[in-house]
């Protein structure tokens, strides 16, 4: 059986664990005598549509690029900082809190499961059976417990946000609104960081009732019950959001009467709504699957290994079928996964818990439609058209561009131009394209580059093609940033520079999706002109130059990864070139020098390995993650002490490059599989629209089949094996 399996309960919000349906989530702490519920609305934010778009923007690009063509990089750093800049985003809110405190007598034999072959957690001691889950077809989160003999719980709660909490008729509710703005949790402000001033935020409402055979009733602003041998809890949320371009509702009434009105629509038996459940869930889940280790699924036990040196294969498989389960819990309908996924308790989460586009939200589905999960990447596609969408005004007025632009910080109401502050993150408008060709690569892995597809990565092209600018007789980038460094030169630092490795490699795969499109033949032609005087890459001493000239980020070990882009999550560095050896360098590089515990670059980090076809690395990167990047729920871990999902959903893809890659139509098998998984089984993996399933054994694959035609290179198979509609190459 797949599962992590608990020997106590979560400590606090870090150590509970998630569960959600795409729109309505909590995590749940599994408390003996109290329970916590965490809640969240995955379209619960502080703000409402504002412009942040900057008209000043065009005239200060001519200056910072004529700065730069004189070598003045540092004041050019200065006029984008000065002149090119918005405001921040708007931040991901916690809706609400709910405390159940159950009183059963003294119990033993505590355990806590996550079952991911059923998506639910099941809390059991010798007193009770708890069960939590967030129903897909019925809309509905659900807790249930079910006694030996008679119990007592009382249900309570609060949020951090203006609120009132009622019980009327039975049912309990907590309603109120957002706030107009809430600052990143970065910013030190010394008044207001967070306002109601406006009053144009959402109102949210949760709405809860139970089904019990013991005695209901209500006791102030609390929901009691008594003599009870099982209480099923059922709980809906809802919010005034209405589309990210529409000022969202205000009126709480409203919000509530739509959800007192969602609660009484679930009629369902509770055996059919658990039944739909699972049927519901299992459809998604066993479409491929990952067999590394036999084991019992004990968590504290995996990590007391791996935080010793020692990994073990079956914490990989944990965390592999973990990040499986948050992509289903948490992408299904509404919005894409954020930097938290859908859970976050804070009022000013970590980075405002926002869709960060320069690696963050394209992490988070990297590994997605490998893994069989085609049907969670919904609200990803539907997020970039509406970014797309929005960023043509952005192109248009800080740009003076056709297409679409999007710099780094994406919220709910799909913000597109930069934020405020240092140019090494604020600054990044080829984050749209990236996120154009992010959704390119899912649908021509399942087969499928469509219209959408097609008319995205279109409009990324014709940005791309009029931010262009001739310098030396060559198409650069300029301003050009490398997310979140900078180098220095003169004794001055700078973080804007000209052709970073990172933009020439979503430009150039940028420009491959679109002539791989549905694209009209005058932009392709516009495209190939392009790529006649695109600047090359350039070679410095520790490898791949970061900047044109030579320029290196100033931090050795720096954790983002981004001028490798063209080799991981891009194919445009091939295998051969003179620049795949020069990325190679500069990954070894920085490896050598890289001592953070960041989950989501230590999962970029075993990509590359991958890529790169080195064992030793992908061993390396795999036991720094497993030992140092993940919580004791198995939440990926940034420090200081902040829960990212991206790290969880990059492993996913970090194991499946492991184990199969794809390129220019041909698959390899076990490219980078090392001894710790040197034996197992993958099922149902899917590569350009085939299902595929094999098995090897001691890094030899003895058994694969295809559902259609495929190209596999002849390499790391066994003497004897069974091949199935696979021609080997």
């Amino acid at each position: 059986m797949k599962r992590m399996v608990f020997r106590k309960p979560a400590a606090n919000w870090h150590e509970s664990l998630p569960h959600g349906n795409g729109k309505t989530a909590f995590t749940a702490s599994g408390g003996r005598r109290v329970e916590k519920l965490w809640f969240n609305d995955a379209e619960l934010w502080s703000g409402y549509p504002r412009d942040h778009d900057n008209p000043q923007s065009p005239e200060a690009l001519v200056k910072a690029r004529k700065q730069l063509a004189e070598g003045l990089a540092a004041e050019a750093e200065a006029t984008v900082s000065a002149n090119m800049s918005g405001d921040y985003s708007e931040a991901y809110m916690p809706l609400a809190t709910v405390k159940i405190a159950v009183r059963a007598g003294l119990s033993r034999g505590y355990s806590r499961t996550l079952d991911f072959e059923n998506g639910m957690l099941v809390t059991r001691d010798d007193k009770l059976k708890r069960k939590a889950f967030v129903s897909y077809p019925h809309d509905v989160a659900v807790y249930s417990a079910e006694g030996r003999s008679s119990f007592s719980l009382t249900v309570s709660g609060k949020s951090l946000m203006r609120h009132t909490v009622s019980v009327v008729n039975g049912i309990f509710t907590i309603s109120g609104n957002a706030p107009d703005y809430a600052a990143p949790h970065y910013l030190r402000l010394k008044t207001s960081p967070i306002r109601y001033d406006e009053g144009k935020a959402a109102a949210f409402a949760l709405a809860l009732r139970a089904e019990t055979d013991g005695a209901v009733k209500c006791a102030g602003n609390k929901l009691r019950i008594s003599k009870a041998t099982y209480v099923r809890l059922y709980a809906v949320t809802c919010t005034g959001f209405r589309g990210y371009a529409s000022m969202p509702e205000t009126d709480c009434g409203k919000i509530l009467d739509e959800a007192i009105a969602a609660l009484a629509a679930v009629k369902a038996p509770y055996e059919d709504i658990e039944r739909a459940h699972i049927e519901d869930y299992r459809a998604l889940y066993f479409n491929q699957s990952l067999t590394l280790a036999e084991g019992d699924g004990d968590v504290a036990a995996l990590l007391k290994k791996a935080r010793s040196g020692k990994p073990c294969a079956e914490l990989i498989e944990l965390l592999y079928d973990f990040g499986k389960y948050m992509t289903i819990c948490g992408s299904r309908t509404s919005q894409p996964l954020n930097l938290q996924g859908q859970w976050n308790k804070e009022m000013r989460p970590p980075w405002s818990s926002n869709l960060t586009t320069n690696i963050n939200a394209q992490m988070n589905y990297w590994g997605a439609t490998r893994a069989g999960l085609e049907g969670c990447l919904t609200p990803f596609y539907e997020a970039v058209k509406e970014v797309a969408e929005r960023g043509r005004r952005t192109a248009a007025v800080n740009y003076g561009a056709r297409g679409f632009a999007c710099n780094h910080n994406v919220d709910i109401w799909r913000n597109t131009s930069p934020v405020q502050g240092d140019p090494s993150y604020m600054y990044s408008p080829l984050c749209g394209a990236w996120l154009a060709c992010e959704m390119f690569a899912h649908k021509r892995n399942c087969g499928k580059i469509d219209n959408d597809a097609t008319r995205v990565i279109s409009e990324a092209a014709r940005f791309v093609l009029d931010y262009l600018w001739e310098y030396d007789g060559k198409l650069v980038t300029a301003p050009s940033t490398s997310p979140e460094t900078a180098y220095t030169e003169n004794g001055k630092r700078s973080s804007v520079g000209i052709a970073s490795a990172y933009e020439t490699a979503v430009v150039r795969e940028t420009f491959a999706n679109c002539l791989a499109s549905g694209a009209d033949e005058e932009l392709k032609e516009e495209i190939r002109n392009a790529l006649k005087r695109l600047a090359p890459y350039e070679k410095a001493d520790n490898g791949l130059a970061e900047w044109s000239g030579g320029r290196m980020s100033a931090e050795k070990g720096h954790r983002h990864f981004s001028p490798l882009y063209g080799v991981y999550p891009g194919n445009s560095v091939k295998e051969g070139s003179e620049e795949f050896v020069w990325a190679k360098e500069l990954f070894d590089y920085r490896l050598k020098y890289a001592s953070s515990p960041i989950g989501w670059s230590a999962a970029w980090a075993i990509c590359l390995a991958a890529r790169f076809r080195d064992k030793e690395a992908a061993e390396r990167t795999i036991a720094s993650f497993t030992g140092r990047s993940v919580m004791n729920n198995l939440f990926d871990y940034h420090p200081p002490r902040y829960f990212q999902i991206d790290g969880n959903m990059g492993f996913i893809a970090g194991i499946n490059e492991l184990l199969i890659q794809e390129s220019d139509g041909v698959i390899t098998l076990l490219p980078a599989c090392y001894e710790l998984i040197g034996s197992g089984e993958m099922k149902g993996v899917v590569v350009n629209g085939a299902k595929i399933d094999f098995r090897w054994s001691n890094g030899k694959v003895n058994y694969v089949r295809a559902d259609k035609p495929v190209k596999i290179k002849d390499v790391n198979f066994d003497v004897n094996f069974e091949c199935v509609n696979a021609e080997l190459v």
